[in-house]
């Protein structure tokens, strides 16, 4: 079992359509849903093999059964979630969000923080879509987590009030107003990316330079989760050595370390990064 900021387990999941089987980390939290009988759990297309379908755990993690999902009408689905999501540019979701909207949402959904949007009720974009257009951004094995909430209110004040949010959430409206955020600092990283997205016309090229920049990211992140794993302890300097060496890239900068810790934490171990010294 790894540790996050929240434990997960590893369960082994069998593909009811076509068995493949492949562990998934589950998180404790979803298993302690209920005290007994099972948890209801979809499983994305990806994340075990191309098909989406139901699977059912007890409270220990143990599968119980599993029920396919109609597949005409998750294509069907998918399919509709395609073509709104090709009518939404960068731009329009800038002009909802603002840029430094954007820049916020894209960092909640690569470091998988929950994020919180007050709209209202001329708002036009779901929740299932924001999150879909989410998915887009990030490699296979990410993907399917929903960070994004859309919750109805006029009255900022009074539903941030309701809310009780904990410190580890983005909360924010549509009108620029950027209420919470659970990180400091400036979110250059983003901010890079949509720079240079924006550069180019094609919509589907713009999400395609932001979804290869998060890749790189990833991509060191794990390579650095390999190399915690096979040490007891790592300088930072070296570690940056020993990434720069093994990924041939020109250098690794504080920042973008930061980032990799960041990643890690998030989404794989928080105590993998304290044997970095």
């Amino acid at each position: 079992m790894k540790s996050n900021q929240k434990s997960t387990k590893d369960v082994e999941l069998k593909c009811p359509i076509c068995q493949t089987i492949k562990s998934i980390k589950v998180p404790e939290t979803v298993l302690s849903q209920k005290e007994f009988g099972s948890v209801k759990i979809q499983i994305p297309p990806g994340a075990v093999c191309e098909h989406q379908f139901l699977v059912f755990l007890d409270t220990k993690g143990i599968v119980r059964s599993y029920e396919k999902i109609d597949i005409q009408m998750a294509k069907s689905t998918k399919e509709t979630l395609k073509k709104a999501t090709g009518r939404i540019s960068l731009k329009t979701l800038i002009e909802l969000f603002s840029t430094d909207g954007v820049f916020n949402l894209i960092h909640g959904v690569v470091f998988k923080y929950p994020s919180y949007i007050i709209v209202d009720e001329n708002f036009e974009l779901s929740e299932e879509l924001l999150n879909f257009i989410a998915d887009r951004l990030l490699p296979e094995e990410y993907k399917g987590k929903k960070t994004i909430h859309l919750i109805l209110g006029s009255d900022y004040d009074n539903v941030y009030s309701k809310l009780k949010l904990d410190k580890n959430a983005l909360l924010m409206g549509t009108h620029k107003d950027i209420l919470q955020t659970p990180w400091d600092g400036k979110l250059k990283f983003e901010e890079e990316m949509v720079n240079k997205a924006l550069e180019i016309i094609d919509d589907e090229e713009q999400l395609y330079i932001i979804r290869n920049d998060i890749a790189k990211l990833v991509k060191e992140a794990e390579a650095v989760e390999k190399m915690l794993k096979n040490t007891e302890e790592v300088s930072e300097k070296e570690l940056k050595r020993r990434l720069i060496r093994d990924l041939n890239i020109s250098k690794i900068s504080n920042y973008r370390l930061k980032l990799i810790k960041d990643f890690i934490r998030r989404h794989i171990s928080a105590e993998l990064i304290l044997k970095i010294k």
